[in-house]
């Protein structure tokens, strides 16, 4: 694996105070990050959870493979929540350098595990 390939961009999406329904663009964001995920761009995604129910809680996470930060930015600009102001973002190149999961994948029950 090239050292290039562990390089990755977080975004972190931070909501605004904008009203709204943003729930409406919710089906709109997962779509662009499912985009993402299938054009092999997307690393890994998900929200902050609360410690007690595991519910999103404010900021998010999405990393993405990207080559500059330019690129990157075009990425987190064209998501839905970005676009209609319901969240802001911030930027931070990442290197991963330490760790390691397993990933199993069990075709005919349609499910996978990650440890």
């Amino acid at each position: 694996m090239s050292a290039e390939a562990l390089h990755f961009w977080i975004i972190f999406t931070v909501p605004t105070d904008k009203g709204g329904d943003r729930g409406a663009i919710r089906p709109l964001h997962l779509a662009h990050v499912a985009d993402l995920e299938r054009r092999g761009i997307l690393f890994l995604a998900g929200p902050f959870v609360d410690d007690v129910e595991n519910k999103p809680q404010g900021p998010g996470m999405i990393i993405v493979r990207a080559a500059t930060r330019d690129d990157a930015a075009r990425i987190a600009d064209a998501d839905p929540y970005h676009v209609q102001g319901y969240r802001t973002y911030r930027l931070q190149k990442w290197r991963l350098s330490e760790g390691s999961f397993q990933l199993r994948v069990r075709i005919q029950d349609e499910a996978a595990e990650l440890s």
